[in-house]
């Protein structure tokens, strides 16, 4: 195994974007030999993937019906369980693009991390917009940072995306408060130290795997350069909740989860830091009940 390889885990629900995302994965990095690509590919019975895609190096898929699909947070477990001791492994959705040398990019902001004694640098970004419809054409071209956008019942869940002010000037990643599963760059190990959790259905799940990562004494960072785009329009694919209309329950079950892990400083989380830790450096309090820190601006948190 090279010690630059790169384990690439991607969960895709009915989503035509998907073959295009790998293909441009393979096509857009340096050194494609060093990936390893595992797709949970949740799909129904007249959705094919051409020879094109199967024939990528490195690509494993687990086919899954998306009648038998669990939820998105399920199916990041499944490939989470397929890492090999990869020295290091990107989280992304199966609606992507990807700049030139996108691999070479993120590899050297980690090492550039690391040399600033940051002893487990994450990187991670809601990355600017692309559409389908118009691409390559449209696609906004300022790397992003996240923050706060709003809750529900009181618990801290959406976030948002915005261009980093004068981001040509800086020389390195900057320090975040937020995770967006779409985009996570980590070493390996971060799928041993901090798994998906599969009772988590959906809304929330950025931000309580971007504490337990904190937790665990991972530092977030956003990217100071383009590395990629993302596709937000969601009519142009399938989403769980449509085929499922269970989806209420769990999505309530999640929020009762999360509201009770947040208020009992999350026990079983990695405890390098504590829940009030986090509050402080993203300046708000994860349930919004008067206790702990005091909200800011928050963007109408």
């Amino acid at each position: 195994m090279e010690d630059d390889a790169i384990f690439v885990q991607i969960p895709s629900y009915r989503d035509p974007e998907l073959p295009k995302t790998l293909v441009e994965l393979y096509a857009r990095a340096s050194r494609p030999s060093r990936l390893r690509t595992v797709v949970a590919w949740q799909h129904d019975d007249d959705e094919r993937l051409d020879r094109t895609v199967r024939r990528l190096p490195g690509i494993e898929l687990i086919d899954v019906p998306a009648s038998e699909s669990q939820g998105c947070n399920w199916a990041r477990r499944q490939c989470q369980e397929r890492w090999a001791g990869e020295p290091f492994t990107l989280l992304l959705d199966s609606h992507h693009r990807f700049a030139l040398g996108w691999d070479d990019l993120l590899l050297g902001m980690h090492a550039q991390l690391r040399q600033a004694d940051v002893d487990k640098p994450l990187l991670t970004a809601y990355l600017p917009a692309y559409h389908p419809k118009s691409d390559p054409q449209g696609r906004q071209q300022e790397p992003y940072e996240i923050h706060a956008l709003g809750r529900e019942e009181q618990i801290l869940t959406r976030l948002v995306g915005r261009p980093i002010r004068d981001w040509r000037t800086l020389t390195a990643p900057i320090p975040a408060s937020f995770l967006s599963l779409h985009f996570v760059f980590a070493a390996g190990a971060f799928n041993r130290e901090i798994t998906a959790d599969p009772a988590v259905y959906f809304s929330g799940d950025e931000v309580m795997t971007g504490l337990r990562a904190f937790l665990a004494g991972y530092d977030l960072y956003h990217p100071h350069r383009l590395v990629g785009w993302h596709c937000y329009d969601r009519g142009t694919r399938a989403a769980h909740w449509d085929d499922h209309p269970g989806w209420h329950r769990l999505h309530r079950r999640s929020l009762a989860m999360m509201r009770d892990l947040y208020r009992t400083s999350a026990p079983g989380f990695g405890q390098a830091r504590t829940v009030a830790d986090y509050e402080a450096h993203i300046g708000m309090s994860l349930v919004a009940d008067g206790n702990g820190v005091a909200d800011g601006n928050g963007d109408g948190c």
